[in-house]
């Protein structure tokens, strides 16, 4: 008698639940509130400068989300530039099949929004979207060519939302919502002045920006995505993508940030060598530290920026329910091997931060396996409950982050154009090799993680060059855009016809 007396008050309990769970906080019985999808994308960030591996940066936003996220400490970017990495991201194709080949930045040239479907195949899982920031799937008015403006552009691709900030202005006459936002305060002038005698003179001379912290560019960019956020419906999913400018050159940290760092006390990596010429500037260690200070800055500027928008996250009350990814395009050689800027395969340049984040779901830890930036896009369609676009060479990462597998890869590629041809890297599990005109270059991650070794030319390494070569080939050979698939012959579609109307005689 008793036991069926508990089960009539355990089925009373179970019935009056949803109505008592709802009265306490936002619950759905039965279905799984769709968390919300927050990127953000950082410009030239180097994962050598990732404080979970160079204590030296100061991240602790960053820091607080990848404790109780996933790292991937072998992601790359499919190429070290940036128009054609971002291509890369919101069409989920390789660099020599988007957009019929972008291997660099481009002038007068826009990615087809029928070619990005990256945007509308997460609208398409019930989602809003936008974009605020550096977008970069076009340059000057080349989208002109096939729509009016450039909202009729951005809807195309899926966007319900964007503030296009495509970088700090260098030229006084700008029309970007930035280069309005310093001429009402009168500031634009000296702004791009000073921009504009950075990159003539040398963008990685360090200096403090003669724009205060407050109307700095990336500071302007993250105001507009808090102001999104907080006025985003609370009862509809979100996707919004932030897209900083830091810590790309110019090297001008904003106020404090650019004192953050003393520059005498940064320890240089391994494979920078003391000294080496830049545009007939001999940069030496002193110099670098400088500049490495300011960098520093930069990513310490960014790192405040990405507070700023989780704290928006959990003033809307959905950051517990969120998908944090963190990445960057690309990142920045920053004296490795003689070097400064991007577009080579070093890992400096190549590599990119990558982190994942959503509570109860994606798992907390590293992760050594292979990943792709443009892999982002489809591992949000698969863990909003969405369908990626056929024909994409993208991969989701969702069974990684979430433990259900290792790996998803193999093999990683990065392309660029170099001297009018195309230079190609492949990685695997532990060798990186690629080829530029005729040189070619083979490194053990493993053993040698600073590349300091070319065993290219070591005949005991021979075998493994033989199978890299054989990946790379076999990449270029697989991973292209088939316009004809599904295709029917002429035979077959006459044959379907006929049968098509004999059955409806019957």
């Amino acid at each position: 008698m008793f036991s069926r007396y508990l089960r009539r008050c355990v089925a009373a309990a179970l019935l009056v639940a949803p109505a008592f769970c709802g009265a306490l906080w936002p619950c759905k019985v039965g279905a799984v509130e769709k968390p919300d999808v927050l990127v953000v994308i950082c410009d030239q960030w180097s994962p050598r400068f990732l404080s979970w591996d160079n204590p030296q940066v100061r991240t602790p936003q960053l820091d607080a989300i990848a404790r109780e996220g996933l790292i991937f400490d072998a992601c790359y970017t499919t190429s070290p530039v940036c128009m054609p990495a971002r291509v890369s991201l919101v069409s989920g194709l390789y660099p020599h099949n988007a957009g019929h080949s972008i291997w660099g930045n481009l002038q007068d040239w826009y990615l087809a929004a029928a070619d990005a479907p990256m945007f509308r195949d997460i609208r398409a899982a019930g989602y809003s979207t936008a974009q605020i920031g550096k977008l970069h799937w076009f340059s000057g008015r080349a989208w002109s060519k096939e729509f009016q403006n450039v909202d009729d552009y951005h809807r195309a691709v899926g966007l319900d939302h964007v503030i296009d900030v495509s970088g700090p202005p260098s030229a006084a006459g700008g029309g970007d919502p930035y280069s309005r936002y310093l001429r009402e305060r009168g500031l634009l002038k000296s702004v791009a002045e000073d921009l504009r005698e950075r990159y003539l003179s040398g963008e990685f001379e360090p200096r403090v920006s003669v724009a205060a912290t407050k109307d700095y560019h990336d500071v302007f960019v993250t105001d507009r995505a808090v102001d999104y956020i907080g006025q985003h419906p609370r009862d509809r999913a979100m996707c919004l993508v932030v897209s900083l400018h830091a810590p790309h050159p110019p090297l001008d940290a904003p106020g404090e940030y650019a004192t953050m760092y003393e520059p005498q006390s940064l320890k240089l990596p391994p494979n920078v060598p003391e000294s080496f010429m830049r545009e007939k500037h001999d940069i030496e260690a002193p110099l670098l530290r400088r500049m490495l200070a300011n960098y520093l800055g930069k990513i310490s500027l960014a790192d405040h920026q990405i507070g700023r928008l989780v704290e928006a996250m959990r003033k809307r009350g959905t950051w517990e329910n969120t998908l944090f990814v963190f990445t960057a395009d690309h990142g920045e050689m920053m004296g490795a091997h003689g070097a400064l800027t991007k577009g080579r395969f070093y890992e400096e340049a190549v590599r990119v931060p990558l982190v994942m984040r959503l509570p109860g779901t994606v798992k907390s830890g590293r992760t050594q396996a292979l990943a792709q930036m443009m892999d982002v896009y489809p591992t949000i369609v698969e863990a909003v409950g969405g369908t990626t676009t056929p024909n994409r060479f993208a991969v989701s990462q969702w069974s990684v982050a979430t433990g259900v597998r290792a790996s998803s890869r193999n093999l990683t590629i990065s392309e660029i154009e170099q001297r009018g041809e195309l230079s190609l890297m492949a990685r695997n599990a532990r060798y990186k090799w690629w080829v530029q005109g005729d040189d070619e270059y083979l490194f053990d991650l493993q053993r040698d993680p600073w590349e300091t070794k070319n065993l290219a030319n070591d005949s005991e390494n021979a075998a493994v060059m033989h199978e890299l070569r054989g990946e790379a080939l076999t990449h270029l050979r697989t991973n292209q855009l088939n316009l004809a698939a599904g295709g029917k012959s002429k035979v077959q579609r006459l044959r379907e016809e006929e049968a098509n109307k004999n059955s409806s005689k019957k």
